[in-house]
């Protein structure tokens, strides 16, 4: 499973399965209780930097003597990314409009540069993430400054048409579903499952 981690979520700088409370016996015949999955600094598909990665895998089995995995009853899975991580993806992304975020406790900062006229004019704005359909990561703006309109409501969508998604796993290819985030100081923290059995298989 090590061994296919990179080729499945994208290389990374240590990946460390451990098995867990499973015995011998059940090994033998294709099963493991509990198998968690640790790693620094997974490149998701050379594209977004991961932090840190968790998985839980819970009543996996698998058959063949270099395993294939036949079904997992349940997946947990928490990611990290920083600040630094997800601008460096958004500047080849979203370059055109040359997005910035910061993360503060529980709320998002967003700054994008847009030419008014010519003149590159910076907007600000401030709000929180949304997930849509467990794969989508969304700016959902509360407050926006938008100077050369002054239209209840516009410069909040202005802004948002203009960076959603912040990212997309299908872009990325990366094998998860998206529960819920957690915004901390300097980082975000998702939490969801990964959908990782047909990918081994194949």
């Amino acid at each position: 499973m090590e061994r296919r981690l990179a080729t499945l979520l994208g290389p990374a700088e240590r990946y460390r399965v451990r098995i867990l409370d499973t015995t011998d016996a059940e090994l033998v015949t294709g099963r493991a209780r509990r198998v968690e999955v640790r790693a620094r600094r997974v490149y998701a598909r050379s594209e977004l930097l991961i932090e840190s990665l968790l998985l839980t895998l819970d009543d996996l089995r698998y058959e063949g003597g270099d395993p294939d995995l036949v079904s997992v009853r349940r997946s947990d899975l928490q990611v990290e990314v920083t600040e630094d991580a997800l601008n460096s993806y958004l500047r080849a992304s979203h370059a055109r409009y040359d997005p910035v975020v910061h993360f503060r406790a529980d709320e998002v900062e967003v700054t994008v540069t847009y030419p008014f006229l010519g003149t590159p004019t910076v907007i600000h704005a401030t709000g929180r993430f949304v997930i849509r359909e467990g794969r989508q990561l969304l700016f959902d703006a509360d407050k926006a400054d938008v100077s050369f309109i002054n239209q209840p409501g516009f410069g909040e969508k202005f802004v948002e048409d203009r960076i959603n998604p912040l990212f997309d796993l299908r872009r990325i290819e990366f094998p998860a579903r998206m529960e819920s985030v957690q915004i901390l100081p300097g980082r975000l923290r998702a939490y969801g499952t990964a959908a990782i059995t047909t990918q081994i298989n194949n």
